[in-house]
């Protein structure tokens, strides 16, 4: 039993040690800047995918949006057009990081009308 808690523990520090490319400081960036990020799906993923997640934090008893216990340094690189958007202004700009105070600029997609 201790040998399974200190192997847990360990994965877990393992996880907090190495910061996600895109996840907590873009989080906490955008979230400073008035934005309204709740977790890495602000960019990453499809609307669905909400649902989903927090549906799987809720049975393995997880905190809802902190995608780092599940993924640690491997978020999903599917993104969303805001997350489309950011790379791109990223590439447009030969910027090293996006910027977060680029979102200002983005202009959301209106849904496809039903036919």
């Amino acid at each position: 039993m201790k040998t399974s808690m200190a192997g847990l523990a360990a994965v877990a520090l393992a996880c907090l040690a190495f910061p996600a490319h895109a996840t907590e400081p873009m989080q906490k960036q955008a979230k400073k800047l008035g934005f309204p990020v709740k977790n890495c799906l602000y960019c990453h993923a499809t609307p669905h995918a909400e649902e989903v997640m927090l549906d799987r934090a809720r049975k393995a008893h997880v905190p809802a949006g902190n995608c780092l216990v599940c993924h640690g340094n491997d978020i999903p690189g599917t993104l969303n057009d805001r997350g489309h958007w950011l790379v791109a202004e990223k590439e447009r700009l030969k910027a090293k990081e996006a910027d977060m105070a680029w979102l200002k600029d983005y202009v959301e997609k209106k849904p496809a009308a039903k036919k």
